[in-house]
């Protein structure tokens, strides 16, 4: 009966090892996800994305005022938008924090806010107080929010009335 010898015995070097599998699979996707991220992405998709990034970032907000007991404001500009909160001990608008902070858009989409005809049965001092107020009582300033996307030549529509309920327009 022979015995084994760990010196004489082969080991098989015929193909690679699951480890070294694995970390190829990981640096192929990598890659592939540097790739896909660096696309350009059509103007209507892009606003689609905008617009569903802007409902959601104002359900939080509405949410936040009135869970938090906090007032947010929304101002629009022409290729941003930003969200603010009253501070109570600065007596002021300061820029609301992550991830509700000031969103510059992509240069292709632009911005409108369109408030309705409301009384607003106040009046104030202030010249930095936002044009749409979203109130800790759950009342919010009704209006609408229009993204343009210039390079598919469309329109895209949110209302939002003074409970903060959304509506998509329809048309797009």
């Amino acid at each position: 009966m022979q015995m084994l010898d760990s010196r004489n015995f082969k080991t098989s070097s015929n193909g690679f090892t699951l480890l070294e599998v694995l970390v190829l699979l990981l640096i192929v996707s990598i890659i592939f996800g540097l790739t896909v991220a660096r696309l350009p992405v059509s103007g209507g998709a892009d606003a689609i994305t905008e617009l569903r990034r802007f409902e959601r970032l104002f359900s939080m907000a509405r949410d936040e005022a009135r869970l938090g007991a906090k007032e947010y404001g929304f101002s629009s500009y022409e290729n941003a938008y930003e969200f603010k909160v009253y501070d109570d001990q600065k007596a002021s608008w300061v820029e609301a924090k992550k991830p509700l902070q000031k969103r510059t858009l992509p240069s292709s989409l632009s911005t409108k806010i369109e408030l309705e005809s409301v009384e607003r049965g106040y009046t104030t001092n202030s010249s930095d107080l936002p044009p749409v107020l979203i109130l800790s009582s759950g009342e919010v300033t009704p209006f609408q929010f229009r993204l343009v996307s210039a390079s598919s030549d469309q329109e895209f529509t949110l209302s939002v009335d003074e409970y903060g309920n959304i509506a998509r327009d329809e048309k797009n």
